[in-house]
């Protein structure tokens, strides 16, 4: 068995994802991945003219330089069995043209261990993207995971309506001043 590494959206909407990722470990290494969540690939992405990116009215099929999303929610499960050491960091990607780069741009969001969650009911702040250079994709990174080492990660998170279409482009006055509304 080679270490793997799931991702499911629950929930992709307009105004926010639900997605949930996994990794179980054979003992073979870590992961170390800069863009484990690319927030561009989400639903109602915008390319560069203002169009979904992934559809057929994208005129440029140009993904913006960041896609601002917030981490708003999550929740947890690390097993590390035999690490002391060991756990899990989900950070902000950072700009560069290496990996190594974009890590040393990178803005740690959690280092996560055992179980918990964030945000769900608690009426915490979003954590706001404060990468270097970053395009607004989210890395996981683990250190000490051994075999039988597994992860479940579920985090919710807000999407900015200037970079995901919420239907400002379709209809603009309605957006703007509400479906039945006479006058701006």
């Amino acid at each position: 068995m080679a270490n793997k590494f799931t991702y499911q959206i629950l929930r992709d909407t307009q105004t926010d994802s639900v997605i949930k990722i996994t990794g179980a470990f054979d003992g073979s290494g870590q992961e170390s991945n800069g863009s484990r969540i690319a927030a561009n690939t989400l639903a109602f992405a915008l390319d560069a003219n203002g169009a979904q990116l992934h559809s057929a009215q994208s005129l440029s099929n140009t993904a913006l330089s960041l896609y601002d999303i917030q981490l708003t929610g999550l929740k947890y499960f690390i097993n590390f069995p035999t690490s002391n050491v060991g756990g899990v960091e989900i950070f902000w990607n950072g700009g560069g043209s290496t990996s190594a780069a974009q890590y040393a741009n990178s803005a740690t969001i959690f280092h996560l261990n055992l179980q918990g969650e964030f945000g769900l009911g608690e009426q915490l702040p979003s954590i706001l993207n404060n990468s270097i250079g970053g395009n607004g994709d989210i890395g996981v990174m683990t250190t000490g995971a051994t075999a039988n080492s597994a992860y479940t990660i579920i985090l919710t998170l807000r999407k900015n309506n200037s970079m995901y279409a919420r239907g400002q482009f379709q209809d603009p006055a309605a957006f703007n001043y509400g479906a039945y509304k006479l006058t701006p």
